[in-house]
């Protein structure tokens, strides 16, 4: 997880955030201070307005934690249910959606079971293999 990038609109999070204590603004964090916080974090929010594969969100999701994402369409092909999107730039559906997860009681069955998910669906030495076909076969062609 990043920073917050020092555009006009980050430097207003970052001020907002140093008027509360209930805020904490990590920085970069990868290892164990990063594999802790998804660890016990309750949910992952990516308000992102531009992305690529959303690997973040992904990584969340294998900590089974419940995500929120703006409804650009590389979040939508993670394929989450349509209620873990929100407009993107919707500040009103954000916080209906955040209110909305607060009241939701997380078991560890649906967490194992949204671990189990990501497994199936992103398995790495998967696509790495997809990957090589895609490659063998335009090699082929030549």
């Amino acid at each position: 997880m990043g920073g917050l990038g020092g555009t006009t609109y980050s430097n207003e999070v970052e001020a907002a955030a140093k008027k509360t204590d209930n805020v904490i603004l990590t920085g970069f964090l990868s290892g164990e201070p990063l594999a802790q916080l998804y660890s016990h974090a309750g949910l992952f929010v990516l308000p992102s307005s531009h992305e690529g594969l959303a690997i973040a969100a992904l990584e969340a999701l294998s900590y089974g934690l419940p995500v929120l994402a703006s409804d650009i369409g590389a979040n939508l092909e993670i394929g989450l249910d349509p209620s873990s999107y929100f407009p993107v730039g919707d500040v009103a559906r954000l916080a209906e959606r955040l209110l909305a997860s607060s009241r939701v009681k997380e078991t560890q069955e649906v967490r194992r079971a949204r671990r189990h998910w990501v497994e199936k669906h992103y398995d790495w030495s998967s696509i790495a293999e997809q990957t090589l076909e895609v490659y063998q076969r335009v090699v082929n062609r030549n």
